[in-house]
Formats: C-alpha cells, structure tokens, sequence
C-alpha cells in the first residue's frame, strides 16, 4: 500500500466519525481533545472537529461531567475554564511536587507596583499610562515596561485624546497565567491584589504531563444530537 493510499483512508476516517449518543462518551471524546491540544481548546474547535450541532450548554454539561468523574477516583486532574476555553491543570495542591519537577522554571514574580498596575489595567483597560499614573499618583514606567516583558500587557488602540497616546490591555498570557476565563467577572476584588501577591499565590500553570486515569464504567446519560440523513 502506498503513502498516498495510506494518507486517504486516514483521511476518509476522520470524515466517517460515529454518533455521539451519551453526555458519558461526549465528555471523554472532549477530554480526549483538551488533552491532545497543546492550545486552550475553545467552543469554535470543537465545532471544527465534531460538528456545528455542539453548543455552549453542551459542552459545559460534559466539562462537568468530567470533573465529577475525575473527582470520584481522585484524580489530581480537572478542566478548568480559561480564557475563553478548556485545558486540563493539577490541582493547586500538588504544586510543591511539580515545582520541584521543574527546578529551572522559575515563576514570573511580580512586584507590588507591577500588581498594581496590572490591577488597574485589567479593571479599566482600554487606559493610558496618565490614566494608570493618576490612579497610582506615581510614575509607572518601570512596571509597564515589567508587564510587557512578561506580555500580561499589551499596547491597544490609540486614545482620542491630545497626543493620542497608546492604550494599555490585558493579553491572552495574562488569562492563562490567572486563570481567568472572563473580564470582569473573574477578577478578584482590588483589595485581594495585595493579599494574592503576599500569599505567594502568583505560580505558573504547568501544562498536563500525564494523561488522568479512565473513568469507571457509569450508566450513561442520553444526549440529544441531530443526526443527518443518509
């Protein structure tokens, strides 16, 4: 059998994919997805892969059916929900461990000012940096000049003001580093700013290095798709 055979009965399989009949074999086909993404796997990827009928209260309904299963055998694993989509993450709990797994990567640390500044970016964003000096009541460059190298910030849209100075926003980076899905929804209160940065609370997210162990057999639950004719 040739290559190109090869290529085209690999490619005809991916085409031939079976109903999806259950919530149960939803759940582990997306785990499956999430787990072989090296990205965040979003609503529109999905879709790409399985199909335009999957919505948004389907996809929520199997995430959450996998964190129950992962909860039941005590898995060290769940999905998370982080900037505008899925990825698996360990439970902070097991940190320690996984610090000690990676000895050269060194958390971003961030100063008090540069939590500041990244505060009130990520509340009043699109703002500029008198926007950020007159709230902090003093000069900001060295923490704007921090949260870029980091690329928690970014410079937006030109202001409509004398000199149309830059904007700042707050990046992908900074959704993924926070773990936050949505602004303004999921940003701690100002005040929880300073008790994050003192509690040592700013880790990174390590990527998922092992695959959770398989659920146990369940009775499942049927999952209305529309099928096509033909």
């Amino acid at each position: 059998m040739t290559e190109q055979n090869t290529e085209q009965i690999e490619e005809a399989q991916l085409h031939d994919l079976q109903p999806i009949e259950s919530v149960e074999e939803l759940s582990c086909i997306i785990q499956a997805l999430i787990f072989a993404s090296t990205e965040i796997v979003n609503l529109k990827k999905l879709k790409e892969v399985l199909g335009d009928f999957l919505d948004q209260a389907q996809v929520s309904g199997a995430i959450r059916h996998a964190n129950e299963q992962l909860a039941k055998i005590k898995s060290p694993f769940e999905i998370v929900e982080v900037a505008g989509g899925y990825r698996f993450r360990t439970k902070n709990v097991y940190y320690p461990y996984i610090r000690k797994l990676f000895p050269d990567n060194n958390p971003r640390r961030l100063s008090f000012a540069a939590l500041e500044t990244l505060a009130i970016i990520a509340y009043k964003q699109p703002i500029t940096k008198a926007g950020i000096e007159d709230i902090r009541g003093v000069s900001c460059d060295g923490p704007l000049g921090s949260l870029l190298d980091k690329k928690f910030i970014a410079l937006g849209q030109r202001a409509d003001t004398i000199g149309s100075p830059y904007t700042y926003i707050t990046t992908q980076e900074f959704l993924k580093y926070f773990g936050i899905n949505r602004i303004p929804d999921d940003l701690p209160r100002l005040t929880e700013f300073s008790d994050i940065l003192n509690s040592d609370f700013l880790i990174p997210q390590y990527p998922l290095q092992k695959q959770p162990e398989p659920t146990p057999p369940q009775e499942t639950e049927q999952l209305e798709i529309p099928l096509e004719e033909g």
